[in-house]
């Protein structure tokens, strides 16, 4: 045990710096004099001395300063790591900070398609920033599941558009957490393809690093991002600017007509302007080999289901509603954009068949949240409560989230909070 734990928090995620002489880990322990203690995820960092190590400090607060996780470093101290700052629609999202002079700069969001709106975390920059490994759910996963992508960068013109590190790699389990042996020969990940009742989480795989060398020949590993659309994407996302989003992601299908994933997202934008026409003709006219992708066939779904056609749309859902590993996790998609579309009661009913197979705070915290700003106060209340009673307690986290901002003058906020306790 590292002479630096704290045993009173949870330190975790290690990651070291090219030359091995600074660690970094991600932990909630109180910082020190001189930091805001908001009580969430922030960086770490420490020193390693000739005999043992320094006493760890939080990382500049600039860089920081919110739910932050999964690091990695460049030789020339730029910083990528995994982070909610800043909350909306995409979750968690991939930032960088270059180090100029000894001091960060202000975190910056990686553009579309590296971010998207769901999550992706883990990322491990190679030490001279040649190229960035990353794990996302997204479309292009094998079943939908998580799976390792890679970009390349192109120095002066930025970064390529990922490409899915495919089946030597990836399979229809879960991969997170690449990283690669100090003399970059190896590739090491986590994977859960071989979970089962005696077999629990994740484990450690290997391959030759030269894999990375046979994506970069790709076609896609070439194709450079748009760079300020790409930004100008990620940013309309993050804060929930529909309209300009939908305007943006037409533009980027005119460059991509194949991207499954600008697809999607560009469809379900429609929908939340009750597009449904629009996104319809636009789903039914992609590629065939795209018809049995599960992501296509909910969008599908979802968009009869904007039409109050809900038998059709029910029986385009059987294939893919089904026991497996991604059933909770469709569950809990459909009915967050049922959410979205104000078609409560079908979302209930998918919400609880999630539930049903594992229920957990996170899933009613954002359930809460949702209907807040909707401005469904007592369907908020409810969620909320339900989170509490899961185990979801810092209230700071349910004082802090904008989304809940219409709740406080409410009493039962109040004997929420005093549920919560500290």
């Amino acid at each position: 045990r590292a002479a630096f734990s704290d045993s009173t928090a949870d330190d975790y995620y290690p990651s070291f710096s090219p030359d091995g002489m600074k660690l970094y880990f991600s932990s909630r322990r109180k910082p020190p004099a001189g930091y805001p203690d908001h009580g969430s995820i922030r960086i770490w960092e420490v020193d390693r001395l000739e005999h043992g190590w320094g006493n760890p400090v939080p990382i500049d607060s600039t860089v920081s300063d919110g739910e932050d996780y999964a690091h990695s470093i460049t030789s020339d101290g730029t910083f990528y790591f995994s982070s909610s700052q800043g909350g909306g629609p995409t979750s968690w999202n991939i930032m960088t900070s270059e180090k100029v002079n000894g001091t960060y700069a202000r975190p910056e969001l990686l553009p579309y398609s590296i971010n998207s709106v769901g999550y992706e975390d883990g990322p491990y920059v190679a030490p001279d920033e040649s190229f960035l490994i990353f794990d996302s759910q997204r479309p292009e996963g094998l079943d939908g599941s998580i799976d390792l992508y890679i970009s390349f960068n192109k120095g002066g013109e930025g970064w390529t558009i990922p490409v899915n590190m495919g089946p030597k790699i990836n399979s229809t389990a879960a991969e997170r957490f690449a990283r690669l042996s100090p003399d970059g020969k190896y590739f090491f990940f986590g994977s859960s393809r071989n979970m089962s009742e005696t077999n629990i989480g994740f484990d450690i795989f290997w391959i030759d690093a030269a894999v990375i060398g046979e994506l970069r020949k790709e076609a896609t590993a070439e194709t450079k991002i748009d760079q300020p659309l790409g930004h100008d994407i990620i940013t309309s996302l993050r804060n929930d600017d529909v309209d300009n989003a939908s305007g943006k992601f037409k533009q980027w299908l005119t460059s991509h007509p194949n991207s499954l994933d600008a697809t999607i997202i560009y469809s379900s934008l429609l929908r939340r302007q009750g597009n449904y026409a629009e996104a319809e003709r636009m789903l039914t006219q992609n590629p065939v080999r795209w018809a049995e992708n599960n992501a296509v066939i909910m969008e599908k779904a979802l968009v009869k289901f904007g039409m109050n056609n809900d038998e059709d749309a029910s029986q385009i859902l059987v294939p893919i509603l089904v026991e497996g590993d991604q059933l909770r996790e469709r569950y809990i998609y459909l009915s967050r954009a049922l959410l979205d579309m104000a078609r409560f009661d079908i979302s209930d009913e998918y919400f609880e068949k999630a539930m049903a197979i594992h229920a957990s705070p996170a899933p009613y915290f954002n359930r809460g949240c949702a209907f807040a700003k909707m401005g469904e106060i007592d369907k908020a209340f409810v969620a909320l409560n339900k989170a509490v009673e899961l185990g979801m307690g810092v209230k700071k986290e349910y004082e802090d989230n904008a989304d809940l901002t219409n709740l406080k003058k409410d009493p039962r906020w109040k004997e929420l909070m005093e549920k919560i306790g500290l």
